[in-house]
């Protein structure tokens, strides 16, 4: 059950030389099964804000449940998009109920067959005749929020190496394995959502360098690396529906400019993951300039057959799209660190003051 947000204003008391206290709203206490005696966690999210934690920094959500109710028209992939939400809020145990007390067999094994593929940590599915039980027992001390990002970004990169490769030698990657690592890095994806979700909702911090307001920057570059999984995809893809080995300059040029676009991710989730406010910008800057060059040599591009010049058309638009969104994780970066670039000065007086004075 989600809980309503409260404050309360209370007034810092000193106890002693090195301590402070603030009296805690007994009602809120009782509510959340405190005694005399209770230890909780003082967490310093920023120079203006503190974090005081019933439960330890490694909970999940503790016994946080949902119960879906499942229409017998449903579909099972319209039922998945709820789990799927529920997810990433954070819900530890998710329930599905079917109607009159009885859910389909092929839905269930539809319902399975979707959260095990796209959903981590939940290995913990349990059914009966009546009702489909997920546990997310995978907690954040198996696996990072910065570590599944990386792990997204090596997926990527394998995706757009092996369609570099591909214009070589004119052997296309196999579609389903292509799809599977579309899949995983959607997968680590919505777990990078869901604790980070969990972070600013019930105030347990997945990582301790990350404040609160890191927690936004760090979502959207979760989503933007699932869009530029498609289009590593998308190139793999097209680099399978060339008809022959291209011309060995071609081929040449075009890879060397998928290793200079898999450079620009790698550097854009280093600048993140240092607070590179510098390397961001720099970034940018390189990202817009490689997208120029692309558009250009789109446009003056020959590569024989219809379909072939389709082709490379396809792939080089890809290209430029990842670019982009390199660019757009560099931006995400320079808004989370241009604080720490200011430099601190003392308040000057209005100028009006100064001649009164």
């Amino acid at each position: 059950m989600l809980v309503k947000q409260e404050r309360e204003r209370r007034k810092l008391q000193i106890s002693g030389k090195s301590s402070c206290m603030v009296a805690l709203p007994k009602k809120w206490v009782r509510e959340m099964g405190m005694e005399q005696g209770s230890e909780v966690t003082i967490t310093r999210l920023s120079s203006t804000s503190l974090l005081v934690s019933a439960q330890p920094e490694t909970s999940q959500g503790g016994g946080r449940e949902a119960i879906i109710e499942v229409a017998a028209e449903e579909l099972p992939e319209a039922i998945f998009r709820k789990i799927v939400s529920l997810y990433v809020l954070g819900y530890s145990r998710i329930m599905i109920e079917g109607p009159k007390g009885f859910l389909g067999a092929s839905k269930k094994l539809t319902l399975k067959d979707l959260v095990r593929r796209h959903l981590i940590g939940t290995e913990g599915v349990v059914e009966s005749r009546d009702r489909l039980s997920i546990h997310v027992l995978l907690g954040y001390s198996e696996l990072s929020v910065e570590n599944a990002l990386k792990k997204m970004l090596l997926i990527i990169d394998s995706l757009m190496r092996d369609a570099a490769q591909a214009l070589e030698t004119a052997d296309p990657v196999p579609a389903d394995m292509t799809s599977d690592r579309q899949d995983e890095v959607g997968r680590f994806g919505l777990y990078v959502v869901r604790q980070l979700n969990l972070s600013l909702n019930q105030g347990v911090l997945p990582d301790l360098k990350l404040e609160n307001r890191d927690t936004l920057g760090y979502i959207l570059v979760a989503r933007i690396l699932e869009r530029i999984a498609s289009h590593a995809a998308n190139l793999s893809k097209a680099a399978g529906n060339i008809e022959k080995p291209l011309a060995r300059p071609l081929a040449t040029k075009l890879m060397s400019m998928t290793d200079e676009v898999c450079g620009l991710v790698d550097e854009a989730l280093l600048s993140l993951f240092k607070r590179d406010h510098a390397g961001a910008d720099r970034l940018v800057e390189k990202a817009r300039a490689f997208v120029e060059r692309e558009s250009e040599a789109i446009g003056s591009l020959e590569g024989g057959s219809s379909r072939t010049s389709y082709t490379l058309h396809v792939l080089m638009d890809s290209q430029r799209r990842v670019a982009e969104y390199a660019k757009d994780i560099a931006e995400a970066v320079l808004d989370m660190t241009v604080e720490r670039t200011l430099q601190e000065r003392e308040p000057e007086e209005p100028q009006l003051m100064q001649a009164l004075a």
